[in-house]
């Protein structure tokens, strides 16, 4: 990213790529980019401070998050900046919250459920098995130790085993689930007809409206007929690819470029080894740990006595994901390892079997199979890499260069792009009229079409460079304006009477089916009066809420009906989404057989209300510790 941007950060915005134990780990390698002042907090919690470095992993993982659900369209509403930031603010905060709570009421992680926590994550398995070798690089390319890592997990892990223990509390007793079946699996009977609009339009289809009317109406819908407002640009760019080709790569450059990432270049040691695992509880007792630990002195007897330490392995070692290859672990550098199983393995020698070593996960014993000696790669062989770094930081470096002259061109001649483009030798280039909510070329970002209406913008000044791909600036100026239009009436004029004839039906369609509802309340037949208006009145047998032969608004408006008395029926009339109007009768209401209820649908529904309940006890819990918890915030350093 240009060091413009990182150190004047004049309204660019800045991402790191950490995530914390709940976001997977799709990102990596631009930890350069945020380079943050650890003195910087976002918020404060009770007497803990939060720093941005930890809110912008949470933001990261939320960004990405998001970005996976709308498949990289970064001009979606739901990619909104404010609410990413506000989200993973809200996110930070009430697991610092929950943590801090977690820790007061003794709730804790142990390292062997930890460790658990952890190997059986996606990210760090290899064909399902947990790779240290991967996890090791994913945390090194992210830029995080095992250790603080690790501490963010188990905090993580504290938080929700504190919100969760509140909300297994949760429970749903027999008499709320019996009372919800019963309304669950009720039937009705009914009757209904179905006025529709489209019919008394055709009857009415001859109408002549007046100006009048017409008039009223295309006023009342005027925005019906709003073209928006638009703007086309006049822009010029800069891009750090055009620079590529123009960088001079010096070899002597090359060779100290070499010197200088020496040691990314380096092989650290690796080990092989197999190892046999008898599995101890965390919280076993000391009779368990005794049985656990002469079962492996007896497999270490069998090992020495010179039996197949692989066949032992497959046989006898509680690792499975180890135990299908003999207990080979694969290659392995120092620190991979939890502390004990590592000093070891890097204490022995080639086809060294080890003593018993204890760990948190139980027993084990070791052979050392193979040694990967330390390296450094040459530099024939990072060469190419090198060549392609060197020519991307010098085109960086020159672009930084050229923005800052950008920069104080444009703004030091505000009302034109002309004095920039002929001192820089650049194009200016244009692009047709766009809304303020779609465009094409530059347009298509969101933060140009921000600017491009901007009060500034708008008032013919140039834009601030804007940043609409890696190192790919512009600067924008509006070239022609569009103000907010409406289609006049004469253009419209048969739109206009289409809408008004429309209405004007659905109108009639309500007025008439609220007469009639009237009269049907007070005694008329419903078939009889169907028949007046050429419609067919439909009676029903018992249904239930799932009947599939009656219009769903109609269907559920039945079932909003109160209960009739012993040989009364129930009248409601209703509007329907597309201008009908409906008119229901509720003859009868039967309550669900709760012993035609099977087994599968009560539990079915007993997990939907007990989760439910669940999470609005999670979401009280923590809405009451936020309430009595000291927070403030600081959103001038988000």
């Amino acid at each position: 990213m240009l060091r413009l941007i990182r150190e004047r950060a004049q309204g660019y915005i800045a991402w790191v790529i950490v995530i914390l134990i709940i976001i997977p780990f799709a990102l990596a390698g631009m930890n350069e980019y945020f380079e943050t002042d650890s003195n910087v907090y976002v918020a404060k919690v009770n007497e803990v401070s939060i720093p941005e470095f930890e809110y912008r992993r949470v933001y990261q993982g939320e960004r990405s998050f998001r970005q996976s659900l709308v498949g990289g369209d970064l001009n979606s509403p739901f990619m909104n900046e404010e609410s990413i930031k506000r989200s993973a603010l809200d996110r930070i905060v009430n697991t610092e919250v929950m943590s801090q709570a977690a820790s007061e009421n003794g709730f804790s992680v142990g390292d062997q459920l930890l460790l658990q926590a952890i190997a059986e994550r996606g990210d760090f398995q290899t064909d399902g098995v947990f790779d240290a070798s991967l996890y090791n690089n994913l945390l090194v390319s992210n830029n995080l130790s095992p250790a603080d890592f690790e501490a963010n997990v188990r905090r993580e892990m504290m938080a929700n085993q504190f919100v969760s223990g509140v909300m297994d509390l949760a429970i749903v007793t027999d008499y709320e689930l019996d009372a919800l079946l019963k309304i669950q699996e009720q039937s009705r009977e009914i009757g209904y007809l179905v006025l529709k609009a489209e019919v008394l339009k055709a009857l009415d289809s001859e109408r002549e409206f007046s100006e009048e009317e017409i008039k009223a109406h295309y006023d009342m819908n005027v925005n019906l007929f709003a073209l928006p407002e638009k703007v086309s640009l006049e822009y010029v760019e800069l891009s750090s690819k055009d620079l590529l080709d123009d960088v001079q790569v010096d070899e002597e450059a090359l060779l100290e470029l070499y010197d200088d990432r020496i040691d990314s270049f380096g092989l650290p040691e690796e080990r092989r080894a197999r190892h046999i695992l008898v599995n101890v509880a965390e919280d076993a007792s000391e009779a368990d740990v005794e049985v656990a630990r002469s079962k492996a002195t007896d497999l270490l007897t069998r090992v020495k006595a010179g039996e197949s330490f692989e066949t032992l392995a497959k046989d006898n070692s509680d690792d499975a994901g180890s135990a299908i290859d003999g207990g080979d672990l694969g290659f392995f550098g120092r620190g991979m390892m939890v502390t004990a199983f590592d000093n070891v393995t890097f204490e022995m020698q080639v086809g060294d079997v080890s003593e018993l070593v204890k760990t948190p996960f139980g027993f084990h014993i070791i052979k050392l199979e193979e040694i990967r000696e330390d390296s450094t790669k040459p530099f024939a062989e990072v060469r190419e890499d090198l060549e392609l770094s060197y020519r991307e930081q010098q085109a960086e470096d020159i672009l930084f260069d050229q923005l800052e002259v950008l920069s104080n061109l444009t703004y030091e001649n505000p009302d034109s792009l002309v004095v920039a483009a002929d001192q820089m030798e650049l194009v200016i280039n244009k692009v047709g009229f766009f809304d303020q909510n779609s465009g094409d070329d530059i347009a298509s970002h969101s933060n140009v079409r921000k600017a491009a209406f901007s009060s500034e913008v708008m008032a013919g000044n140039n834009s601030e460079p804007l940043e609409v791909g890696e190192n790919h600036m512009v600067v924008i100026r509006m070239d022609e304006h569009k103000p907010k239009s409406y289609r006049p009436l004469e253009e419209v004029r048969d739109d206009v009477i289409a809408l008004l004839r429309d209405h004007t039906a659905k109108d009639a369609a309500a007025s008439l089916g609220d007469s009639l509802l009237v009269k049907l309340k007070e005694g008329a037949d419903a078939t009889v009066i169907a028949a007046e208006h050429a419609v067919e009145w439909t009676k029903t047998a018992l249904i239930t809420r799932k009947d599939s032969s009656v219009n769903r608004e109609l269907l559920n408006a039945a079932f909003r009906i109160a209960k009739p008395a012993e040989g009364e029926t129930k009248w409601h009339g209703l509007k329907l989404m597309n201008g009908d109007y409906g008119i229901i009768a509720l003859y009868q209401l039967k309550e669900g057989d709760l012993s035609q209820v099977d087994d599968a649908t009560r539990e079915s529904l007993k997990s939907t209300l007990q989760r439910s309940r669940s999470q609005s006890e999670g979401a009280f819990l923590v809405d009451s510790l936020k309430t009595r918890a000291e927070i403030k915030e600081y959103p001038g350093n988000l």
